[in-house]
């Protein structure tokens, strides 16, 4: 038994007639009557009486007839729930990034794209820059939001937005009335550092060996909560990109410390396996990130 002999016995016995499912499934008249056939003769079984023009099922066609309206009713089912999905109407998108973006930026964005995609269910992983980028490769997530020194060549990318990295320091600590420093000065300064993986930690890890310096390393810290804390107290200072100290920063609660031979930044990229193989819903998700990559952060 094949679907397409049980699509036409199941339109034959909707229709009372093999002329009528012929015409209904723009096929011949005898493709049906042969269909018919070959369907009684692999179920060793009649599935039809005629009676006069018209055609009714025998008890194993009425059986038959149940089963086969139940599929083609979850083949109607399938077929509108992948419409859904193909008009980004349901699903879930599984998205990868920093725990920075994770708290100061994504949900922004998520908000607004649940605005335009309500029935879109968004499942947010976070970690290092690293660990999201192995996340594509592993097929935890679809895309990714990173920030990176350089192009992630290994991976497809859309630079999204640029970052600035400033040292912070307490208002109350003791190079707070210095203008400016220089890197040499700040590597005799205690430092909180981002966790081994972090595309900040990377860039300012190879500011100080570009001068041939090494940093003073207090704490390694991956809550940036936890190390905005440490900061107010005077515990050091610490290099974190800007959108994540900007209320400190305006509030004076925090300064930045400017560092007069070096200006530290990154790009933030998008990243995916193939965009090819990308689902309608990244897709939008990606067009939408694009189109304001400066949203202001909260």
């Amino acid at each position: 038994m094949n679907l397409n002999q049980l699509r036409i016995f199941y339109e034959s016995a909707k229709q009372h007639s093999f002329t009528r499912a012929a015409e209904h499934l723009c096929v011949s008249q005898p493709a049906v009557s042969s269909q018919i056939k070959q369907l009684e003769a692999i179920t060793r079984l009649r599935l039809f009486t005629k009676v006069g023009r018209r055609i009714h099922l025998t008890e194993a066609g009425q059986m038959l007839f149940n089963y086969a309206q139940k599929i083609f009713q979850l083949e109607n089912e399938a077929e509108q729930a992948l419409d859904r999905i193909r008009k980004v109407q349901t699903g879930t998108l599984h998205i990868g990034t920093t725990k920075t973006y994770a708290r100061f930026l994504m949900p922004n964005y998520i908000s607004m794209f649940h605005a335009l995609y309500p029935g879109i269910s968004i499942h947010l992983g976070e970690g290092s820059s690293m660990e999201m980028m192995q996340s594509l490769l592993h097929m935890k997530n679809e895309l990714a939001i990173v920030a990176s020194d350089e192009d992630p060549k290994f991976l497809n990318s859309i630079i999204f937005r640029k970052e600035n990295v400033l040292l912070v320091i307490s208002p109350e600590h003791p190079l707070a009335k210095m203008e400016a420093v220089t890197l040499r000065e700040v590597s005799r300064i205690p430092l909180i550092m981002r966790e081994e993986g972090s595309g900040t930690r990377k860039i300012v890890m190879e500011a100080f060996r570009n001068k041939g310096l090494a940093p003073t390393v207090l704490y390694e810290a991956s809550n940036l909560e936890f190390t905005k804390e440490l900061i107010k107290r005077g515990e050091g200072a610490s290099f974190i990109v800007e959108p994540v100290v900007r209320n400190e920063l305006a509030q004076g609660v925090l300064k930045e410390l400017t560092i007069s031979d070096v200006k530290l930044s990154m790009d933030a990229y998008i990243v995916f396996l193939n965009r090819n193989d990308l689902s309608r819903t990244a897709t939008c998700f990606i067009n939408m990130l694009v189109s304001r990559p400066d949203e202001t952060v909260h």
